[in-house]
């Protein structure tokens, strides 16, 4: 629901008592250094009252060539955006939005002091928003409110008419949550803002909605300056009391408006508060700053997801007709890697949706095809600019893009894609488009199961904990804390960008120097968890992993194959993992979880007989393992092994 207000130019500045008219010739900047500081793991600026009052209405009389956004920091931002959080390093992926973050929150303003060893005022946005007001009214900007209530609206237009008689009122706005979701929705909302000229957009939807919002619609908003400033529009409806002064200088205005509403703040401060504020503790100091990795990123270089100029850069901008592959030997964009294993039906396709995105970037295909017949090799074959050899056998999942990575020469980033994956126009585009925005060694899409649902593909490091959660409650209770399961079902996550620990691997962009730093793929899975133990070695070197949603890849789960061996063998792999990577207690207590999550389903069709195969380690050598194929030539043969006959039931190698 949206309710607009036309805009009435303000009276003269000299009208209202100790107003600052302000003209700047130029757009007030912000230069960190010493001046920010990392609080909890996400990056804080130190500014004074008069400083963040000069920079926020300066930009919003002359603008930029961003659009300045301006949040602030407290425990629940932490929670939030801090380090481990789903949404942390959110601000700094966002190319075409100048973040700053301003210090709030009596626990933050004492770290700041350790750390620096001044003296940093505590700048909430209730306390800031009187002085914006007046100022916008003294400069003659226009403000608007997105969020909260059409009633709550009503009560601060009175208000504001009592308080800033010559303010001018852009609009506001109250929209539904399924609005802001729905991007259709979200980006007509921004249209019929921007149609307003806002100057100062305050907007009020709480954490993290409010910071979503802005990152990927704030542009489009027009909005000069966007203020992240949460209950805002309830202290100036008056619905809710600030707590006095003596209490806010005490660092107990928590505990006040845990008072006034403990219904829906017991949470937030009771459950999320304390994880908050250790992580204050122990993720506080010197931020580190982004680098620009990607040479050679043509039309993307100034592109950033969700915005016009990346949907023109996915569309390939001056190069709307494809293109053709490039051979292996010439340095591309994009190298992407293909692992097939009797996927002479769907590999065609696959080939049909790549051809279709060399319009936007250069792109050149290497398929290393386990099968142990000539027919993928026969398909590829009519693609003569696709670069496809026979690995002489089913050597697995992780071998196959050792050997594809060997033969496929330099490129900026290598797409793994399983032959079964159906890659929707632009989606290459949007991948590149966040790498280069957050930086991230590895983005993975947005998968849909074939009916176009969404499936969730993320997943956390799976963890003792985790493993007894699954086990106990599998797919029910889908809302359940993060640290209970290891896949993440939250539909919110699926809607955002945002950084991830790991996703199934059936399509992941890898930036060049990570994979040069990870090494190899893990050959000992053969099939399952190898993703998770790339993803693992890839956040080990300090690189980040990245889920991208308008990158949108179709997955037929199915085009691994399915069997009772399968199914154990990506129990035992789990298994594997976890060995690899904890002590041998750990190990075996997570070996025990697996096994209890075996024995609660081994009565659904289908699955006898796994229990038996993932208890006993020594019957792990009876599952699906590489082999080489006795007619393997020399030169096919991969290094380490022995030409055998592939064994029953084995299939291809491919993310489930």
């Amino acid at each position: 629901m949206s309710v607009i207000i036309k805009p009435v130019r303000s009276t003269p500045a000299t009208a209202v008592p100790n107003a600052v008219q302000m003209r700047p010739t130029a757009a007030p900047t912000f230069t960190r250094s010493q001046r920010t500081v990392k609080l909890g793991g996400t990056a804080v600026d130190l500014l004074s009252l008069d400083e963040a009052r000069t920079l926020i209405v300066g930009r919003a009389i002359t603008g930029g060539t961003r659009p300045l956004v301006v949040a602030s920091a407290n425990l629940d931002h932490v929670k939030h955006f801090g380090h481990g959080s789903r949404w942390a390093g959110m601000a700094q992926s966002t190319r075409d939005l100048e973040w700053v973050t301003l210090l709030d929150g009596a626990p933050l303003v004492t770290r700041s002091r350790q750390l620096t060893g001044e003296q940093w005022p505590r700048l909430a946005g209730s306390d800031l928003s009187p002085t914006l007001l007046q100022e916008a009214q003294a400069n003659g900007l226009s403000v608007g409110f997105l969020g909260g209530r059409a009633d709550t609206h009503a009560l601060v237009r009175t208000r504001l008419a009592e308080d800033y008689p010559g303010l001018t009122i852009a609009g506001f706005w109250s929209p539904e949550r399924p609005e802001l979701s729905d991007h259709a929705a979200a980006s007509r909302l921004s249209a019929e803002i921007a149609a307003t000229g806002v100057d100062m957009l305050f907007v009020c939807l709480g954490k993290p909605r409010q910071e979503l919002w802005i990152t990927e619609y704030g542009r489009q908003s027009g909005a000069k300056v966007l203020l992240a400033f949460g209950a805002v529009i309830n202290f100036l409806a008056g619905t809710v009391r600030r707590a006095p002064e003596q209490v806010r200088d005490a660092g107990l205005e928590w505990a006040w408006r845990l008072a006034l509403e403990p219904r829906r703040l017991a949470s937030r401060y009771l459950v999320d508060g304390p994880p908050a504020y250790l992580k204050l503790g122990r993720h506080s100091g010197s931020p580190v700053g982004n680098r620009s990795w990607w040479e050679g990123a043509g039309n993307l270089q100034d592109a950033q997801p969700g915005t016009a100029a990346s949907v023109s850069a996915a569309s390939g901008g001056n190069r709307l007709q494809p293109c053709g592959f490039q051979p292996v030997t010439e340095h591309t964009d994009i190298a992407v890697l293909v692992v097939t294993y009797n996927n002479e039906d769907t590999l065609p396709v696959l080939l049909d949706d790549l051809r279709a995105e060399t319009g936007s970037q250069s792109i050149k295909v290497i398929v290393a095809d386990n099968s142990p017949t000539p027919l993928t090799m026969a398909v590829a074959a009519n693609d003569p600019d696709v670069h496809a050899f026979r690995t002489g056998g089913n050597v697995g999942y992780a071998a196959a893009i050792n050997m594809a990575v060997q033969r496929a020469g330099a490129a900026a980033a290598y797409l793994v894609l399983n032959p079964d994956v159906r890659v929707e126009p632009g989606a290459i585009s949007a991948l590149r488009a966040r790498m280069l925005a957050s930086n991230a060694g590895v983005v993975v899409p947005l998968l849909l199961d074939d009916d176009g649902s969404v499936y969730p593909s993320l997943r956390r490091e799976p963890t003792l904990v985790s493993a007894l959660g699954d086990a106990l409650l599998g797919s029910r209770l889908p809302a359940r804390p993060g640290w209970l399961s290891e896949m993440d079902r939250d539909a919110e996550s699926y809607r955002h960008a945002h950084s991830v620990e790991w996703a199934t691997g059936a399509a992941l962009l890898v930036r060049a120097d990570t994979v040069a730093a990870v090494g190899n793929w893990d050959e000992q899975f053969f099939l399952y968890s190898e993703e998770t133990d790339f993803f693992r070695r890839v956040r080990e070197t300090g690189a980040t992993a990245w889920f991208e949603p308008t990158a949108i890849m179709q997955h037929s789960r199915g085009g691994s194959g399915t069997s009772s061996d399968l199914d154990a063998l990506m129990a035992a792999n789990r298994v594997r993992y976890i060995r690899k990577h904890r002590n041998p207690a750990y190990a075996g207590a997570f070996h025990a979880a697996v096994s209890l999550s075996l024995l609660l389903r081994s009565g659904i069709p289908g699955r006898s007989g796994i229990l038996g195969k993932v208890v006993l380690p020594r019957r792990w050598d009876e599952l699906p393992r590489a082999t080489v194929y006795q007619d393997a030539t020399p030169e096919e043969m991969p290094a380490g092994y022995a030409a055998s006959p592939t064994p029953s039931g084995t299939a291809g190698a491919g993310a489930p």
